[in-house]
């Protein structure tokens, strides 16, 4: 324990600018993040630090480029800290807003461009109730995640795990017959039965990025050779699923895309399509149904 204590405090500033380059190191970057990750657990007990650093974060003028110093100085890895600062930030946020005023802000908005007042308050108590919950949603930062600090690795896994529940449970609630594939070696992650016609689904879940990507990340990790064609990513194409859908994890929406999309994609295209670009899928659950009736 000390000598990863004092490794971790010698080379933090390194390990910050790049965790990746302590992989083959000992202790190795898995080892000094765990170690991280339990110092940053046990500085979140005490009030009086995390004052210290929200104090530290205001006086840098809340520039997201200086949080690495404040990681440094207090031997925390940086990603820890960002978290940390985003979650106070928005249980502020949270805190003061008044929703419902927000609300009527967003209805007054709504209201104005419609040109047929009776036809906006047939609808007017749905949508408020709707925009209310969803508002509460969006000031808490969307749905919450890794509040327990689980190992990035453990929770990489989980979150995937997670985005395929997540369209199991939408795609049942829109009114499907879907199940989970245990199978974790399955090309595809779900079935969906519509009349009686079974489609297979491959799923990956999404958050910050803007972009998804129709081929397998390479396998990494400790003794494994990533650059070893056995370990590289494949492109993901009809042979393997039927639909590909990626989930928003952050709120839950969904991008619903039949494979000849994807089939229609160079191997370089495939590697980075844009979410702008794929806006007619979103939330589009019509797809399953124009899929099934094509096999």
């Amino acid at each position: 324990m000390e000598d990863i204590e004092n490794f971790t405090k010698e080379h933090i500033e390194a390990f910050n600018e790049k965790p990746s380059s302590f992989k083959n190191a000992t202790p190795n970057e898995t080892q000094i993040k765990d170690y991280l990750r339990t110092r940053y657990m046990s500085l979140l007990d005490n009030d009086s630090f995390k004052a210290k650093i929200l104090q530290r974060f205001e006086k840098l003028d809340y520039k997201k480029n200086k949080i690495v110093d404040i990681a440094n100085d207090e031997i925390l890895y940086k990603a820890d800290v960002e978290r940390f600062l985003e979650t106070q930030i928005f249980v502020e946020v949270a805190k003061k807003i008044d929703i419902s005023k927000l609300k009527d802000v967003a209805l007054t908005h709504i209201q104005e461009i419609f040109n047929n007042d009776k036809k906006f308050k047939f609808i007017q108590s749905k949508l408020s109730k709707v925009l209310e919950k969803s508002l509460f949603v969006a000031s808490i930062d969307g749905f919450s995640t890794n509040l327990l600090n689980i190992n990035s690795g453990v929770m990489t896994a989980n979150a995937g795990d997670s985005a395929q529940f997540l369209f199991i449970a939408r795609a049942i609630l829109a009114g499907f017959n879907a199940s989970n594939v245990d199978v974790r070696s399955s090309r595809y992650d779900a079935i969906v039965d519509f009349e009686n016609i079974l489609l297979r689904i491959q799923i990956k879940g999404i958050s910050s990025g803007e972009v998804i990507s129709f081929k397998d990340r390479d396998r990494g990790g400790q003794g494994i050779d990533h650059t070893h064609e056995r370990n590289r990513g494949k492109r993901i194409t009809s042979k393997d699923c039927d639909i590909y859908v990626a989930v928003d994890k952050q709120v839950g929406i969904c991008y619903i895309l039949p494979m000849s999309y994807a089939d229609s994609l160079s191997d370089e295209e495939c590697v980075k399509v844009k979410l702008q670009d794929i806006q007619k899928y979103k939330e589009n659950w019509e797809i399953i149904k124009k899929v099934a009736r094509q096999k």
